[in-house]
């Protein structure tokens, strides 16, 4: 009987080694092709259009530097062209007003001057036209004689956001002792967006949450000074009471936050009319001026941390910035926008603006509007009036055959339509499906890893036999 010849143990090593080796580089070759074809059909990031949200429109920026594409000289030396590209991204769009009935033009409140869409305004000879600021609806007016001096589309009905809050403290500070102290509950600590910083369990006097709802737009408080006059349902009543008093027939107001709700909706003229009323109350007058307050402390039903008293400050820019700046509000929320309401005084006037829609919410386009004010409010014709409370009555539905001096009204729903092109994937999407292509390679490269591997085995079990 024959004894099978040995073969040397290096020699099965060298055999598994060379299995192993071969596997690997074909792991490397596999790999790198899958990686160099995921990467080849992920399109470009800066040519996919991106998903944007209802109150977003896809617009097509520049792109830092340049793409620099190869090309040949007729004498056959390389050069390079600089080729300018953009690529397509979701900027914030101006948001689209409110269908509305065209108004009978004498019972348009305030005037029939102001029942138009665009920039109104009766200039004298010489006079400078009113700066062009990115609001789709603003007015220009004496807080003291009312005289509007110049507006863009003033009854427009958009989201007033935050500046709502205006016509909460005007409807609620006469109505709540300042000295008086509310508790907190829970879902006050817990409300939605802007918080002062409110803990459930905890006593606030009146005077500090209206600090915190005017100057630092406090949605928690605005809900806990609600609950003490009746709920935030009752409090909404309230609202739309003190509006109808006002001759501010466009607004409509759901939340005392000013938080987006459905069938909420001012204009840029009723704001004008809820500011000028608010400061007419001295107590308003002292909170929105405020450049900064202390809010009381206080200890967290978990966990029982105890918070000591704190600064809050006022988020008006306008009263940093502007030389006799006194106020009053900004707001801000994706489908309002930027809005505000700004009052200054200068030379023995104050002047009142209000803007709707903004895109940018800069302090310097409110100051571009009350210097031209300042500038030309002695050489201009008002153009209208803001009406004195209880004078005005809700205006009248213009005949079908009247022509409208508010436009057509936008065939769009309340909400902000949806823009074309809204649809196609977003830059995460790609990026998504250009990683799910390397994985599905790095998958076929692990199957062929195996599989090298368990040939080295096999050609080593067998050198040992």
């Amino acid at each position: 009987m024959m004894r099978p010849t040995a073969v040397p143990q290096g020699g099965s090593r060298a055999s598994a080694r060379a299995g192993l080796g071969a596997a690997c580089a074909a792991i490397l070759a596999f790999v790198t092709v899958g990686v160099s074809g995921a990467v080849a059909l992920a399109p470009d990031s800066r040519d996919a259009t991106p998903n944007c949200k209802e109150w977003q429109t896809v617009t097509q920026v520049p792109v830092p530097g340049s793409r620099r594409s190869a090309s040949r000289s007729a004498s056959g030396s390389g050069t390079t062209t600089p080729t300018p590209t953009t690529t397509p991204v979701c900027r914030n769009a101006p948001p689209t007003p409110f269908p509305q009935p065209a108004w009978a033009p004498e019972t348009v409140v305030g005037g029939a001057r102001l029942g138009a869409t665009g920039v109104v305004v009766d200039l004298k000879p010489g006079t400078a036209a009113p700066p062009t600021v990115p609001d789709v609806s603003y007015v220009v007016a004496d807080l003291d004689t009312g005289e509007v001096l110049a507006s863009k589309s003033p009854h427009a009905w958009l989201r007033p956001a935050s500046t709502l809050k205006t016509l909460t403290a005007l409807t609620l500070i006469p109505r709540l002792d300042p000295r008086q102290v509310l508790v907190a509950k829970p879902e006050h600590e817990a409300a939605a967006g802007t918080r002062v910083g409110i803990l459930a369990g905890n006593g606030y006097p009146v005077g500090r949450l209206f600090d915190a709802l005017l100057m630092s737009s406090a949605n928690d408080a605005a809900y806990l000074l609600a609950d003490a006059a009746g709920g935030p349902e009752q409090t909404a009543a309230l609202m739309n009471e003190t509006a109808v008093a006002l001759g501010a027939h466009d607004t409509v107001a759901v939340d005392p936050s000013g938080l987006d709700e459905q069938g909420q909706h001012s204009s840029a003229y009723d704001l004008a009319l809820i500011g000028r009323a608010a400061m007419k109350l001295p107590d308003f007058r002292v909170y929105v001026s405020r450049r900064h307050a202390v809010f009381p402390g206080g200890k967290a039903k978990v966990g029982g941390t105890v918070y000591q008293p704190y600064q809050i400050q006022n988020i008006n820019d306008l009263l940093a910035n502007y030389r006799g700046a006194i106020g009053i509000k900004p707001g801000r929320t994706n489908r309002a926008q930027h809005t505000f309401i700004g009052a200054a005084t200068r030379d023995g006037r104050t002047l009142i603006v209000t803007q709707m829609g903004s895109t940018t919410g800069d302090w310097e386009d409110t100051a571009a509007l009350l210097d031209w004010g300042f500038a030309n409010a002695a050489a201009v014709v008002p153009v209208g009036r803001l009406v004195e409370p209880g004078e005005a009555a809700p205006p009248r539905e213009a005949p079908p055959a009247t022509a409208s001096l508010t436009g057509t009204p936008a065939p769009s729903s309340p909400a902000l339509p949806t823009r074309a092109g809204l649809a196609a994937p977003s830059d995460a999407d790609e990026s998504a499906q250009t990683a799910a292509s390397v994985v599905t390679w790095g998958i076929a490269a692990l199957g062929v890893a195996v599989l090298g591997l368990a040939a080295a085995l096999v050609v080593r079990r067998r050198s040992r036999t």
